[in-house]
């Protein structure tokens, strides 16, 4: 039998207690949150396709002081439902731990309904853009209208991640935004990221960031192009130039 602790895993940091005001943002879609790993254990086993990714992770960020904890589970919920509801289990939970909510959708990769592997691709991943875009829209919430030019990231992201772990990629960026937003020197700008609990490699090639609890180093090149060390350097350079008044 495979390793499902990473299913598990996933499954109860997506539903912590702290993080969901006791459970209360928790929903499942074809599935009980409570006994969720075992269900989409079920379903694989009765499918006979207990192998390849066991479940995928998505994630959905809402601009800061936006919308309430109601409303935001609300769009996940539904959000889950038009996307995934038919053939798919799927378990949303809203966190409010941060200073802006986010969903959490942790989605079975084999369909109880017809046994079929749920394929993420770019066609899947802008779907789910497009209909979050229209439930935020309906709920008068701001969408990114431009999404390449990578500006305003914290509103929709999409992250869907291929394994048992939670995304830490949006929120690691999130953090060295802020980071770069209160720094005027380089030096300034690391010491903003150890601040929030980051370890930060300087010394290597491709400098690299482990959020607290984390095993890994990320490089924050990978991040995306805004998040080289010559970009971050430009853009806390930006910050020392005076504004004119327009």
């Amino acid at each position: 039998s495979p390793d499902f602790q990473g299913l598990q895993n996933v499954l109860n940091y997506t539903q912590q207690d702290t993080k969901t005001e006791k459970q209360f943002y928790v929903s499942g879609i074809n599935c009980d949150p409570v006994t969720a790993c075992e269900q989409m254990r079920r379903t694989k086993l009765q499918f006979q396709k207990t192998d390849g990714i066991l479940a995928f992770h998505g994630y959905q960020a809402f601009a800061p002081g936006e919308a309430t904890p109601e409303t935001a589970h609300d769009i996940g919920v539904k959000l889950a439902q038009e996307l995934w509801g038919e053939r798919f289990e799927v378990v949303v939970s809203t966190h409010l731990d941060k200073n802006h909510l986010h969903n959490h959708f942790v989605l079975n990769s084999v369909s109880f309904r017809d046994g079929k592997r749920y394929y993420d691709n770019k066609a899947t991943y802008a779907l789910m853009r497009r209909v979050s875009d229209r439930l935020c829209r309906e709920h008068f919430l701001s969408v990114i209208e431009n999404p390449k030019r990578g500006k305003s990231k914290h509103y929709a992201e999409w992250k869907v991640e291929q394994e048992g772990k939670p995304t830490w990629r949006g929120l690691i960026r999130e953090d060295v935004d802020n980071a770069i937003a209160s720094a005027m020197t380089f030096t300034q700008f690391i010491s903003a990221l150890r601040r929030q609990g980051y370890e930060v490699k300087t010394s290597v090639k491709h400098m690299a960031v482990r959020p607290e609890g984390k095993e890994r180093f990320v490089r924050l090149k990978t991040l995306g192009d805004e998040y080289t060390e010559e970009a971050i350097k430009q853009r806390i350079l930006q910050n020392r130039t005076p504004k004119r008044p327009s």
